[in-house]
């Protein structure tokens, strides 16, 4: 992939999902334990690309019982994955000047990314347009979307339909 691409030759769409760490007091934030994105032709719709990681946290102990719960990554899961500083470069690589899509990304995973990004003193990348699926079901089913894990097929499905 071309390191400093712009967004006028990106026009592929990465549909991509975090997942984090339960804070436990007001104030702790969140840590990203996962990453994982696919890039799609928006004409074809085909997976072009794939890439996941777990990611290891700064502070293992910020993995509790409520992160296990609500994602089923544990400590011992994480403590030999990389650091997200370690893989900042393939996943700036793969959303900067592209269209971002996945569910509540707008009021979750983007801002949790650009937390990442800020942590390790650098800058984010950002999106050409964004699709975030809780916004077109919240049209449809209302506020019951924001509680729907919406599969990826899905996600490329609502793409597939704004693109056409």
């Amino acid at each position: 992939m071309d390191p400093t691409p712009t967004s006028d030759n990106r026009p592929e769409i990465c549909f991509f999902d975090l997942e984090t760490t339960v804070p436990q007091r007001r104030g702790q934030g969140y840590s990203i334990l996962e990453f994982g994105a696919i890039l799609v032709c928006p004409k074809r719709l085909l997976e072009l690309h794939s890439y996941s990681s777990l990611v290891r946290p700064d502070n293992l102990s910020l993995i509790s019982p409520a992160s296990v719960r609500c994602n089923g990554i544990t400590r011992e899961a994480v403590v030999s994955a990389p650091s997200f500083s370690e893989i900042a470069d393939e996943v700036h690589d793969l959303l900067h000047g592209r269209v971002w899509a996945g569910h509540n990304i707008v009021r979750f995973d983007c801002v949790r990314i650009r937390e990442a990004f800020e942590k390790i003193g650098r800058a984010a990348p950002e999106p050409k347009g964004i699709i975030d699926s809780l916004a077109l079901l919240t049209q449809r089913f209302g506020r019951r979307a924001g509680n729907m894990k919406v599969f990826l097929f899905l996600i490329k499905t609502s793409a597939f339909f704004l693109f056409l």
